[in-house]
């Protein structure tokens, strides 16, 4: 089994880590690592690096960087701007969002927006974990809560294309968006989508596209994966 563990440190080989209590859990009471073991670590700057177990008891663990592994890659720039959903659904759309390499992930209050409260730490510690899981070397960015209002003013040309999830069938189609840009950011909206006040702003934003996923009608969580799915495979 290969463990990968994010630390939040310099890393370097021949230097030692002391890692933290809820890695210190998830080694020894959930793995069951032992002394010796071999791990892959990574900060999200310096590249992922080979290391050892060297001291694991009930309070304290350290761990002994050894090589470089990867280099750490150039970051891409690809956003999203999602509306919180219920029950477990913002952090499935965090999870996924990381693992398909977004760069920075914002939640946006709109009219029809039922969660208006996130938790941060625990969307980091999602964003984390998924960064385990999938070998990615960078952590997303996780900015506070915005105001849809707010993110559309902002939006101009010296920012990457603002492509929005069109719900009335009237968007453009992946392969015409996507075939002449390598960055852009992705708005979607709450479970009752967006307002009608709100498609005529997003309508009037400059460098701002209507995607047009199909005729079926997704859910928020799913057309999020699947707009991020096209474009990142593109």
């Amino acid at each position: 089994m290969q463990i990968r563990l994010f630390i939040d440190a310099p890393l370097a080989s021949g230097v030692t880590v002391s890692l933290k209590e809820g890695q210190i859990h998830y080694l020894k009471n959930v793995l069951r690592a032992e002394v010796g073991c071999e791990l892959f670590v990574f900060n999200g700057i310096d590249g992922e690096f080979s290391a050892v177990l060297s001291v694991l008891d009930k309070k304290a663990a350290q761990i002994q960087i050894c090589r470089l592994l990867r280099d750490q890659p150039e970051k891409q720039n690809v956003h999203l701007f999602f509306a919180p959903l219920k029950r477990n659904l913002t952090e499935l759309v965090v999870e996924k969002a990381t693992e398909l390499g977004v760069t920075k992930i914002v939640p946006v209050i709109t009219q029809y927006t039922c969660v208006k409260r996130v938790n941060m730490d625990r969307l980091r510690a999602v964003a984390i974990e998924a960064c385990e899981q999938c070998r990615r070397l960078d952590l997303p960015e996780i900015d506070p809560p915005i105001a849809l209002e707010d993110l559309l003013e902002k939006q101009d040309a010296s920012k990457p294309l603002l492509v929005h999830l069109d719900e009335t069938g009237k968007g453009t189609k992946a392969e015409n968006i996507f075939k002449n840009i390598t960055s852009a950011a992705f708005l979607t909206g709450p479970e009752g989508g967006f307002s009608d006040r709100e498609r005529l702003m997003i309508a009037k934003t400059p460098h701002c596209a209507g995607l047009d996923l199909g005729q079926r009608i997704l859910r928020a969580e799913t057309a999020s994966i699947a707009a991020l799915s096209l474009f990142m495979c593109r």
